[in-house]
């Protein structure tokens, strides 16, 4: 006979984890990650801002829009018709879930002066979006996805994968500053620089890998372009060192994505 005190865990951990747990905790992630940075947001004035190191224009931060009408629009998806129950699903949806939701955490935790751990919800935006891109990716390729499949899951994937990474970039170089690890002026600079470098690896890796032609990875280049040209206007007259590293690493990826599509053309 089982005993229905040991079996309680391995029935609480089934539910959790269930297809029915997953598409409402999906759900209840993409609407945290738009209620709470509108509602709760960091508010910053000139006294509290963090330090400008890489900091980009503005106007790129009007990405968020697009990130969450798409990650509200693959939610939805996911919870009706066939897309309740398909292995991509269950795939994606995890991963996508957990990166919502660490959006959502991320601006109570600014607001409540806890960068460290905010600068923690950063990278765990950017390790399970890019998953799930990845995932997407790769499903693309083999053709396990249908057109509206597609178009639901690969735009909030992409996007909230590359914007995750710079703004873990773009953090990091501010906190950095902020808390005296590295001091102001050209060594806070150089490390600026260093992580602007270490994004144009990551999008001239993924320029070139073989799922670069899935829609998902293409959302994802241009959205880290989005944020290189960010930083390009933002720091002009005032990092040359950060301008000439976005303009760098823009070229580099342009140039990979541009002798990919010729050789496809000639073959």
């Amino acid at each position: 006979m089982t005993d229905p005190v040991s079996s309680l865990p391995s029935r609480v951990w089934a539910v959790a984890t269930s297809d029915p747990s997953r598409r409402v905790l999906t759900c209840a992630a993409a609407a945290a990650q738009v209620l709470l940075p509108t509602v709760y947001g960091p508010r910053f004035n000139g006294e509290n801002a963090p330090p400008n190191v890489i900091q980009p224009a503005p106007y790129t931060f009007a990405v968020w829009f697009p990130i969450f009408a798409s990650s509200i629009a693959y939610a939805v998806h996911q919870a009706l018709g066939p897309a309740r129950n398909l292995d991509i699903s269950r795939a994606v949806g995890w991963p996508l879930a957990g990166a919502f939701a660490a959006t959502g955490i991320w601006a109570p935790l600014v607001r409540s002066g806890k960068f460290w751990s905010a600068q923690g919800a950063l990278v765990t935006i950017a390790v399970l979006a890019g998953l799930g891109r990845r995932r997407i990716a790769q499903a693309e390729l083999k053709g396990d996805l249908t057109t509206a499949e597609v178009a639901a899951a690969a735009p909030a994937a992409g996007m909230l994968a590359a914007w995750g990474q710079a703004a873990c970039g773009v953090n990091l170089a501010a906190m950095l500053v902020s808390n005296d690890v590295v001091p102001a002026g050209p060594k806070a600079a150089s490390a600026g620089a260093a992580l602007l470098v270490g994004l144009g690896v990551l999008g001239t890796r993924a320029a070139a890998m073989p799922e670069r032609t899935s829609v998902s990875s293409r959302f994802y280049i241009g959205t880290l372009l989005w944020a290189f040209a960010g930083v390009i206007i933002g720091q002009r007259g005032r990092s040359r060192s950060a301008v000439a590293v976005a303009a760098g690493a823009t070229a580099t990826i342009l140039t990979v994505t541009a002798r990919d599509r010729l050789e496809s053309r000639s073959s």
